[in-house]
């Protein structure tokens, strides 16, 4: 998970190891981004075909943020590989960085090893962990090649890491092609043809053609990678999903300014969740791509509306509702755990608005998201490192989770990657 923060205007000095890990390097002077603890996750290893890959532990653990795995799982995965290769596509200095670019080839690499081949069932799909012994883990039930997050993610990685590498290796950005292609044509095939028919849960209708039924979560990130594709490469088919993908997490969006959930897009059935709430980042930006206003609109009623009533509830982690006629109510509210990758989404959704309209509102509101990197949270207490650069794993009942995994981190780096891009802070 995720979170934290503090900082001083100190240079982080980092030492790379035969394994693959980072080169010396201090922290720019001004900086909120501090690639330090990503660096510690960070190494290289090489599987049983001979192929050197990229990694980052799943898990770090305090107090002196040993590297831990787990025994179901493994020690890392796909889910955290592709946000981190991600992360350092945006990277400002990327282009002038020798050691950024060796290691966002090495994670690409490691996110082609891990689909699925032909003939193997889930063929196209993504596996998602590696065992510590470097085979990947083909049987536990969030490391199997299925239309799943993990899948999700490697098809976003290497939809954006295509058009980098098309201009500086050829070679590589076919092999990336053919990857995509291929998680492409099996989307189409599992939900092109999905009809738009609707189930009800506690009398809330809810779209039945989203990844796994109502998943709006998954199909943000669907929507994105789909749009990215379609840049590449049009396709009739391809649009169409988009436009059906895009149509249902639109249907999910209940209340408005003064009627609860307050234009809050439901996750999942009945459910809004703060971990993987990229929908209104995802309908602003691929909204603009395919000029879809109603899109755009839809996600500003949430950033507008939920967005400042979440932030007066201390933030929350999740709630259930009903409907009972034209009303929505609560019938369960969660506040923990907060994590960061419950904040990041909101952060970028919020400074898409703002890139779209140059309404100040929007940086203001940026600004109030990023304070609760910075100790502005129920726990009084800052959730990344700027000296370290950990993004602290959550806020619990109990208090803050001072363990920095690579899924806290790497969101933690993304919140401020974008805000540092905007000039926020």
């Amino acid at each position: 998970m995720n979170h934290a923060y503090l900082y001083r205007l100190v240079g982080i000095v980092l030492l790379i190891v035969s394994s693959g890990r980072l080169t010396a390097q201090s922290t720019p002077a001004g900086r909120y981004v501090n690639l330090a603890h990503l660096n510690h996750l960070y190494q290289t290893v090489t599987l049983p075909n001979s192929a050197t890959v990229g990694t980052v532990a799943i898990y770090s653990n305090a107090p002196d943020y040993r590297l831990v795995g787990d025994d179901d799982e493994g020690f890392t995965c796909i889910d955290d590989v592709a946000r981190a290769a991600l992360f350092l596509l945006n990277e400002p200095d990327l282009t002038t960085s020798p050691s950024k670019q060796t290691r966002l080839r090495a994670m690409t690499e490691f996110v082609l090893q891990l689909q699925a081949p032909e003939g193997a069932a889930g063929a196209g799909y993504f596996y998602n962990f590696l065992w510590p012994d470097r085979t990947i883990n083909k049987t536990f039930r969030t490391s199997v090649a299925e239309a799943n997050f993990w899948s999700w993610r490697a098809f976003w990685c290497l939809s954006e890491a295509n058009s980098y590498y098309r201009q500086r290796d050829v070679k590589l950005a076919g092999r990336i092609a053919v990857a995509t292609q291929k998680i492409t044509a099996n989307v189409l095939r599992d939900f092109g043809g999905k009809p738009a028919e609707y189930d009800t849960i506690q009398s809330v209708a809810v779209p039945k053609w989203l990844p796994f039924g109502s998943g709006t979560d998954q199909a943000a990130i669907l929507l994105i990678c789909l749009a990215n594709e379609q840049q590449r490469q049009a396709s009739a088919d391809v649009l169409k999903l988009i436009e059906k993908l895009g149509d249902g997490i639109v249907a999910m969006q209940h209340g408005g300014q003064n009627q609860f959930p307050y234009g809050a897009i439901l996750s999942f059935e009945n459910t809004w969740h703060a971990y993987a709430s990229d929908q209104a980042y995802a309908l602003l930006r691929v909204g603009r791509q395919l000029n879809k206003p109603d899109w755009q609109a839809a996600a500003r009623r949430e950033i507008d509306n939920f967005y400042p009533w979440l932030i007066r509830q201390n933030y929350l982690e999740s709630f259930d509702v009903q409907q009972t006629g034209d009303a929505i109510t609560s019938i369960r509210m969660s506040q923990f755990s907060q994590i960061a990758y419950g904040i990041r989404p909101m952060i970028w959704a919020t400074l898409e608005a703002y890139d779209q309209t140059n309404d100040q509102k929007y940086t203001a509101l940026a600004r109030r998201l990023a304070s609760w990197f910075l100790g502005k949270n129920i726990a009084s207490t800052p959730m990344y490192d700027k000296t370290t650069g950990r993004g602290y794993d959550g806020i619990g009942a109990n208090g803050v989770n001072r363990n920095a995994g690579a899924e806290s981190t790497i969101e933690s780096l993304w919140a401020f990657q974008r805000l540092e891009k905007y000039k926020i802070l």
